[in-house]
């Protein structure tokens, strides 16, 4: 060999004694001075071993620093490995040059770092009842958090894992979901010091969510509930239909557009639905549209309910059809014996005195009181078979004057012939 390998260790004595391991390479004749160091050279062991039964002192731990990198002119970098195991110490902890401490690696890439097929890090607590805790790397690349048993040894219990591909599970070491809670009454909390609290939690199948108190821990208050049949509720935990809105006064459901119109439902403390509109996204009241009353009314842009009414709409109404289901008798009594028909002259002295046909609304009570359809439907085909049977008669009288004319014209035919013979 060109160069060999020296070393040597001295100690010393003082206010700070020292034990120095000091390594070389061999004379370079060349350079007229010791060869440096280079990158993977052992710069040396400190053993401890023990005489045993064969005669011979055997290792039972040992200390081993090397160069770890490119040695410079007044720098050599160095990892310290602490080994340990029989009849040979092996590799058990390393502190690299930079800091980082690896267990089980001779490269620890972080400021703590341990390295196996299952790696755990355990923080044991001596005492009864005393926690331990553990962080683990399971065999398919998850990350286990555990804990629970004293020091006397037992396992511990999974309490949370975030697999290879993401997915953190508490409660559950298969997380089928980005974040999976598993437990009898999974429980998600929201806690902040300033403002108030928030939970989602599962309680027998039904998901609640709940709020109200800040960062004290106390109870909160449950504000909507999603139950394992689908109805939602808001304002109570028993909804009894898809959607149920509870409150203790006015119960509001709103939809908030930034653009364009909004639109309100507002159940009212006496049982009134309103249906509003109006505003655009800025929280301002809304328009009364449209009032469905407790009793069944229903009230169409206006604010007035006339009573025994129900439907009052305050304008104009369009349709195609509209039918009327009379709840009184269609006037087909006119043409029974018993009813009792006025006659033309009746009906003439009626309108000479009242400026109206009998049993029709004037011009002044209908401007008043408005026009009831149903009931003027039946007063008018009232009127309409009135007149019927009116011309009927009419129609009778006609026939028989016609038959009378007609005998009178043959018995003046027959009197101007008889004349005319006796003129001969």
């Amino acid at each position: 060999l060109l160069f060999s390998q020296t070393g040597f260790a001295q100690g010393s004595v003082g206010q700070l004694p020292a034990l120095d391991i000091n390594r070389n390479n061999s004379w370079d004749p060349i350079l007229q001075q010791n060869a440096a160091v280079i990158e993977g050279d052992t710069i040396g062991d400190l053993r401890f071993q023990g005489f045993v039964l064969d005669g011979y002192y055997h290792p039972s731990a040992k200390i081993r620093t090397y160069v770890s990198g490119p040695v410079g002119n007044n720098s050599v970098p160095g990892n310290l490995i602490f080994m340990t195991g029989t009849p040979w110490p092996v590799m058990r902890m390393t502190v690299a040059h930079n800091g980082n401490v690896g267990v089980n690696t001779f490269e620890p890439a972080e400021l703590f770092t341990v390295s196996d097929e299952t790696p755990v890090v355990r923080w044991e607590k001596s005492g009864t009842d005393a926690m331990d805790y553990e962080i683990y790397g399971g065999t398919d690349g998850g990350l286990f958090f555990r804990g629970g048993a004293d020091d006397n040894g037992p396992g511990l219990t999974d309490y949370m894992v975030l697999t290879a591909i993401g997915r953190l599970g508490l409660g559950t070491n298969t997380p089928d979901q980005l974040l999976t809670i598993s437990d009898e009454s999974p429980v998600f909390r929201l806690e902040s010091d300033v403002a108030a609290d928030y939970e989602v939690y599962n309680q027998s199948g039904n998901l609640l969510f709940r709020g109200g108190a800040n960062g004290t821990g106390g109870a909160l208050t449950d504000f909507m509930v999603l139950t394992g049949s689908g109805n939602l509720g808001v304002g109570t935990t028993s909804p009894q239909r898809l959607l149920t809105i509870s409150a203790e006064d006015e119960t509001a459901f709103r939809f908030d557009r930034t653009a364009g119109k909004d639109v309100e439902l507002i159940a009212g403390a006496d049982g009134d639905l309103y249906f509003n509109g109006g505003a655009n996204g800025t929280g301002s009241d809304l328009n009364n549209l449209m009032l469905l009353k407790n009793d069944g009314r229903l009230i169409l842009g206006t604010e007035l309910m006339p009573a025994d009414y129900l439907l009052s709409v305050g304008g104009a109404v369009i349709c195609e059809e509209v039918k009327v289901a009379l709840q009184a008798d269609w006037p087909d009594y006119v043409f029974t014996d018993e009813y009792t028909r006025p006659s033309l002259e009746e009906v003439d002295e009626h309108i000479q005195q009242n400026g109206h046909l009998p049993n029709i609304p004037s011009a002044r009570e209908v401007q008043e009181n408005g026009l009831n359809l149903s009931e003027m439907a039946v007063v008018q085909q009232e009127k309409i078979e009135e007149i019927y049977l009116h011309l009927i008669d009419m129609n009778e009288q006609i026939k028989a004057l016609q038959a009378e004319n007609e005998q009178l014209k043959a018995a003046n035919a027959a009197l101007a012939q008889q004349k005319g013979k006796k003129r001969h």
